[in-house]
């Protein structure tokens, strides 16, 4: 301290001594400082440097945590319900495909997937020909799909021998098939649905109506009463099964419509149609049969009809399925015409918009979910080429 004092004494007249050591005196004090500035500007440096890596440490926390996220989660089934759900046990419950060629394939994968999306909490199940496990029997694209199933729309797989019969029209030779349904007894329920349809919500719903071995709507649009088998709700069993087998086997059983009405017209419960079972040939009809479709004198809404619709099969004959183009002639000679408007109004044409905008999401649904070399609307086809053989259940506009 004394000799801080002596530094720092001002003498005004100075020995040649006392400026060396006034110079030695200034030459500490700019180390002292010098010194100073060093460890200030180290100890900022440390702060911020602390900070940086403090923050750096938080992001790559984050973003290490949302890649895990990404890698452990399943595609596509984030917002994928619990099997076990307000005490009901999805998993007894399922939707069956089944598949016999590669156009059957994508309108499945079609179906599964607005199941998906929608929401549905019962598991999905796609039957498909026990031969393409064979690596020479199936192509790349099917197999493709066949895991877009399974893994995008969690839906199990299950080889089955397809059931065909030599009877009739070709276009529905395999449709024996969709009563294997019958033998999925691993299941308490499920629900057959057709795959030229479109899928509008999900029908998990009638999993829980009362115990009935099958549950059918109406095909509402025929004038004797029948049983659609679009949908099917049913209880598997082998008793069931079995005696499904015995009318198939026969000669004369007729189709897979023809064996469930013989079976159980006098036990189904009947589903409603007007939620169920609305077919696209309505919205071509006329006032006569949308009587028969409303069951009642209410007022035809088509819009209305359609937003309450669940599930829409494609049927309207002699056009084509939907993912096979009609020609222009057709198209225009059988879309829904427009209606009068009244009070001076312009044409309504509600009814042939939603017919068309049908068709038209059909297809880009098709190519968005299979690709677009599985929609053939874009092939040009004749008048007569793109006709189909006319069914008994066939809807006729009057």
């Amino acid at each position: 301290m004394e000799q801080w004092m002596k530094l720092l004494r001002f003498n005004s007249l100075r020995t040649s001594e006392d400026a060396t050591d006034v110079e030695t005196f200034k030459v500490r004090l700019a180390r002292w400082f010098a010194i100073r500035r060093i460890r200030t500007s180290f100890f900022a440096a440390t702060i911020i440097l602390v900070l940086v890596l403090s923050i750096h440490f938080i992001d790559l926390t984050t973003v290490s945590r949302a890649v895990h996220q990404v890698k452990s989660d399943p595609p596509q089934i984030s917002n994928r319900p619990p099997k076990v759900d307000d005490g009901v046990v999805w998993s007894n419950y399922a939707y069956v495909q089944y598949v016999t060629n590669e156009n059957y394939l994508c309108n499945s994968l079609m179906i599964l997937e607005a199941l998906h999306r929608s929401g549905s909490k019962a598991d999905k199940i796609m039957l498909f020909p026990e031969n393409w496990q064979l690596s020479n029997e199936i192509g790349s694209e099917n197999r493709m799909m066949l895991n877009q199933a399974r893994e995008r729309y969690e839906t199990k797989l299950i080889p089955i021998s397809v059931q065909t019969s030599t009877k009739g029209d070709p276009t529905w030779k395999d449709s024996f098939t969709k009563l294997l349904a019958f033998n999925q007894t691993q299941y308490k329920r499920v629900i057959s649905l057709d795959s030229d349809a479109t899928v509008k919500q999900h029908m998990d719903e009638l999993f829980l109506t009362p115990s009935s071995p099958v549950a059918m709507p109406r095909a509402y649009w025929l004038d004797q009463p029948f049983l659609s088998s679009q949908l099917i709700l049913l209880e598997p069993s082998t008793v069931e099964w079995d005696r499904i087998k015995t009318y198939i086997d026969q000669k004369d059983s007729g189709f897979d419509m023809d064996i469930l009405n013989t079976i159980y017209k006098d036990s189904c419960i009947v589903l409603p149609h007007r939620r169920y079972n609305l077919i696209s040939a309505e919205f071509r009809g006329s006032s006569e049969s949308h009587r028969k479709y409303l069951g009642s004198e209410e007022a035809w809404n088509g819009t209305l009809v359609l937003e309450e619709a669940k599930f829409v099969h494609f049927s309207d004959w002699p056009l084509p399925k939907p993912w096979i183009k009609a020609s222009e002639s057709d198209i225009a000679d059988r879309q829904p015409e427009c209606r009068k408007g009244t009070g001076g109004g312009g044409d309504d044409c509600t009814d042939r918009d939603i017919w068309l905008n049908l068709y038209k999401d059909f297809s880009e649904r098709r190519q968005r979910v299979c690709g677009h070399q599985y929609d053939k609307r874009d092939t040009p086809t004749t008048a007569t080429s793109s006709h189909r053989v006319r069914s008994k259940y066939d809807f006729e506009v009057i």
